[in-house]
């Protein structure tokens, strides 16, 4: 089952592009050997271990596995570099006053500034009640919005804009019967190989909880929790990235995708793809009405993207998403009748299969050209025609009968800001040879080459 699901993957992946698979320690040996030969030993990057339970129930005699490897694979693992942003925000203007080290006074700006005590962080609004050293003084500035810090640094303020620059933020930490020290920390780092509550809420029961929380979780036995998805995208995409997701299930993937893009603003891309597997009719999504599993990934979908909305209040958020299913093709294959092949010839026959709608047709020509399926299609209406215009432009299909050179001129109205355009029609949808030629010419002159017929 895998290995023609993983030689397919690797064909899909960019240079820099990385697979994850998440799976249990019976086949992580096979799956292992598989990778290499597909992606080759060389291309091997870890297996971080991933705490999937939060509690160790009672098992029988063997070991309670709460453990899941990940086990990650890159097409081309010099192109990749893995790393992840803090969610420290970067100081950009702040300064310290030394009394007997030349440092400058330099202010913090309100909510910027973050002191670490043992494994917490002390927010600004509770310096009041922090005690670092008897000798380092923390009082309000000359303003509410200002706080300043009274103690003997031994950086110099030059030290410390060469570290700022660097994309560094700055963290002052308590030592004892020393002089205050300053650390400094860049806004990303490396991951571990452990994946527990540091990177979010990671387990079973976390992922449970939130689909709870989407009145969902009747309805999945076994999702994947939506900050491990989100960690995974964070240390490796850019914010342009395609995620592809071929065992999708519950679509934790598309959710991770909403949530991050929301975070920094991303316009990531997901496809999910999950064959429709039946729900048992005594199960109670099938009682909530539906047939299998893709439907309830679909409602899934739709509700995480409204509730992201909704509680971070950003509309500007795309939470859009198209459906396909794998069909054969919208055209019926040309069945001449070999005995009467000359009345089979002059006999007009439109080729497209009755239970297909122009729509399903549409989605079919950008596939085989190549075009982007997220692009969007308006539907224009003329006295005598509709005219699809898809990706404002690129490309332009009308599947009318009865078409007439009059045509030509609403096509160029719609392709005038496209660089490049090809246009689509019926090969028996025009009303004549000579309007067919006509059309032709006429967006030929106008630099249109590309004149298909289907």
């Amino acid at each position: 089952m895998m290995y023609p699901r993983l030689k397919l993957a690797r064909n899909l992946l960019t240079e820099d592009g990385v697979i994850f698979i998440s799976i249990d320690n019976n086949e992580e040996n096979n799956l292992i050997k598989i990778c290499d030969e597909i992606f080759g030993e060389e291309n091997f990057i870890s297996i971080p271990i991933r705490r999937k339970n939060k509690l160790v129930m009672k098992g029988n005699k063997t070991f309670k596995n709460v453990l899941e490897p990940l086990i990650i694979y890159a097409k081309n693992k010099n192109h990749v570099n893995f790393e992840y942003s803090k969610k420290e925000k970067v100081l950009s203007d702040f300064s310290l006053i030394s009394s007997g080290y030349g440092i400058k006074e330099v202010k913090f700006l309100p909510g910027q500034l973050k002191f670490r005590v043992n494994d917490g962080f002390i927010e600004k609004n509770e310096f009041e009640r922090l005690i670092l050293l008897d000798d380092l003084i923390i009082e309000n500035g000359q303003n509410k919005n200002e706080v300043k810090i009274v103690a003997e640094f031994k950086w110099s303020q030059d030290k410390i804009h060469e570290k700022l620059d660097d994309n560094a933020f700055i963290l002052i930490k308590k030592i004892d019967k020393m002089t205050p020290r300053i650390y400094f920390e860049t806004n990303t780092a490396k991951p571990i190989d452990y994946i527990n509550g540091a990177y979010g809420k990671v387990t079973n029961e976390d992922a449970i909880s939130e689909l709870k929380d989407l009145g969902l979780e009747k309805y999945f036995s076994y999702p994947k929790p939506v900050d491990y998805i989100l960690f995974l995208e964070n240390i490796i995409s850019d914010n342009k990235s395609i995620i592809l997701d071929f065992f999708s299930g519950s679509a934790t993937t598309a959710h991770a995708t909403f949530k991050i893009n929301n975070e920094d603003n991303g316009k990531r891309k997901f496809i999910m793809v999950q064959i429709p597997e039946g729900i048992d009719e005594e199960s109670e999504a099938y009682k909530a009405g539906f047939k299998n599993i893709c439907e309830i990934g679909k409602e899934r979908i739709r509700r995480a993207g409204d509730k992201i909305v909704d509680e971070s209040r950003n509309k500007e958020l795309d939470i859009g998403f198209k459906v396909f299913k794998l069909d054969s093709s919208n055209l019926e294959k040309w069945d001449p009748d070999y005995n009467n092949l000359e009345q089979t010839l002059l006999t007009s026959q439109d080729n497209i299969k009755s239970d297909r709608t122009l729509e399903d047709l549409i989605y079919e020509i950008m596939l085989k050209y190549g075009i982007d399926l997220t692009l969007p299609i308006e539907k224009h209406e003329t006295q005598k025609s509709t005219i699809y215009s898809i990706g404002f432009g690129t490309l332009i299909i009308c599947l009318d009968n009865n078409i007439t050179k009059e045509i030509a001129s609403e096509i160029l109205k719609l392709t005038e800001d496209a660089e490049i355009s090809r246009v689509v029609f019926k090969d028996n949808g025009f009303a004549s040879d000579s309007d067919k030629t006509n059309i032709k010419e006429i967006l030929k002159t106008n630099n249109i080459d590309e004149f298909i017929t289907i």
